[in-house]
């Protein structure tokens, strides 16, 4: 069992404290079908992968198999490179990072499911906000980077919740950068909101040694080795029962929040859950709950132990939500890339991170037998990167950070992998003649992407009409993913 230690017991960083909330046609020329099986029993997991990334590194491989779990290393689409490739082409200079990473998988991900590589995002800016807001409603939007911001339609959470009348629990956003993300787990729709939430879980803030500490109220900590224990939040049965008691009796006699609170405020029976759930990570005395060095992916620290990058952290806490609650719904988003901005390198490395987190996640649910056999992963680019450089940090190899924002084709021309028991395996497709009303690119959307996963909820229907009440251009079902 992996132990914490001494030097860096605050892994995982000061990257902020808070972060749990609940938060409430014409016909085409290619085939378009609901999803087969669609409705209850059913479970949708959307993978994001956030902060912008290019095709040209990803599919491409123009610097090296960046990620070879998902796609091996023969590039997937043309113009970029060409033959089989190695690890990314990193400048002789760069300080690299030891990551700690599985080993690849035999056979690429892709294999198991339908790649779609000329997946479009068609509209709106190429930003984090708007591109995750566009993930979890399927609505092309210009929502500003901000923590009140709310969509004008239901989020895939709300459109759950409304339609099967489920607990906040059997939908979930599991995310970083809480500030922004966590304003896109509800949105303004008339008769959705705030009631319809799903539970928001940022990882890399609240799921860190530092919550107990801090709640410890010590002000020194004795890591002797006669006294090598850090403290833990203790998790007792009959405090938490006489806390809700108390909880009920103050509702009781206090007015209720009035309907156009935008606030998520959870059921008791939520909150239960949810304060259970995270009693025992933060009662943990071996620390293991909150990211243990056998999960394998992060950074080498040192001591023959693995920090967790915020994705690792992300992934890890993810499947523990799947393996206790089950839910429908669960977005997950993921934010290394990021670093691209400034560090083209670190850029090439986190795709390594993201390529071997989303193959864990995947791994992980195929090992469940229930989420086995009925879970569909959606997995794809929030949007791009520019065609260009930004000049910030640049190496030998003359390159150097990347923004997204301008709309480019570097910025709207990403991809899409399903995975699961009802799409279509070992399919590589590029349909360049999807029709619609409005649509200029004959190509599949971000936008159908989102639809395809609300279908095989049965809640595609319902997603059209609601964006079509707000004047959006709903997404298709890709009847091609589908076996």
């Amino acid at each position: 069992m992996a132990t914490l230690s001494r030097r860096n017991f605050l892994r995982g960083g000061l990257a902020g404290l808070g972060a749990l909330a609940a938060a409430r046609v014409a016909a085409p020329l290619v085939k378009v079908k609901s999803a087969s099986a669609a409705g209850p029993g059913k479970h949708v997991v959307v993978v994001g992968i956030g902060g912008g990334l290019r095709l040209r590194e990803s599919l491409g491989m123009g610097e090296g198999a960046t990620m070879p779990n998902l796609f091996g290393r023969s590039p997937l689409v043309t113009g970029f490179a060409t033959g089989v490739q190695g690890g990314p082409n990193l400048a002789p200079e760069y300080p690299a990072r030891r990551l700690v990473l599985p080993p690849v998988r035999a056979t690429p991900l892709h294999t198991e499911g339908t790649l779609v590589t000329n997946l479009r995002y068609a509209d709106g800016p190429p930003g984090h906000l708007q591109g995750h807001g566009c993930l979890l409603s399927g609505f092309y939007n210009q929502l500003e980077n901000r923590a009140d911001a709310h969509l004008p339609v239901p989020t895939i959470f709300e459109l759950h919740r409304q339609a099967t009348n489920a607990p906040a629990t059997d939908a979930w956003y599991v995310s970083q950068v809480g500030g922004f993300y966590r304003a896109l787990i509800a949105s303004d729709a008339p008769g959705y909101g705030a009631d319809f939430a799903g539970v928001y879980l940022q990882p890399p803030g609240a799921m860190q040694p530092l919550m107990p500490i801090i709640a410890s109220g010590k002000r020194t900590i004795d890591l002797t080795p006669q006294n090598p224990g850090l403290p833990t939040i203790r998790a007792n049965a009959a405090e938490d029962a006489a806390a809700q008691r108390l909880t009920s009796v103050l509702d009781g006699n206090s007015p209720r929040f009035a309907r156009e609170d935008t606030t998520v405020h959870l059921s008791a029976a939520d909150n239960a859950a949810v304060q259970q759930h995270l009693a025992s990570i933060y009662s943990d005395a071996s620390y293991d709950s909150f990211f243990p060095d056998a999960f394998g992916i992060g950074i080498a620290d040192g001591n023959g132990g693995v920090d967790g990058t915020a994705d690792a952290q992300t992934i890890f806490h993810a499947e523990r939500v799947l393996a206790k609650f089950k839910p429908a719904v669960m977005a997950v988003t993921l934010l290394d890339v990021d670093v691209c901005h400034g560090d083209f390198n670190g850029y090439l490395q986190a795709q390594q991170l993201a390529d071997a987190c989303v193959a864990h996640l995947w791994d992980f649910i195929q090992s469940d037998p229930e989420l086995r056999s009925s879970t569909t992963m959606i997995v794809l680019p929030e949007h791009g990167r520019h065609l260009f450089f930004n000049g910030n940090n640049p190496d030998s190899l003359q390159r150097s950070g990347i923004d997204h924002g301008q709309g480019d084709d570097g910025d709207r021309n990403v991809w899409m992998l399903a995975l699961g028991p009802d799409v279509k395996k070992n399919q590589v497709i590029a349909p360049a003649n999807v029709a619609q009303p409005g649509r200029s690119t004959n190509r599949y959307e971000t936008i159908d992407a989102v639809m395809t996963a609300m279908s095989v909820l049965g809640h595609d229907g319902r997603m059209r009409t609601e964006l079509e009440a707000e004047g959006a251009r709903p997404g298709l079902v890709m009847g091609e993913v589908f076996a």
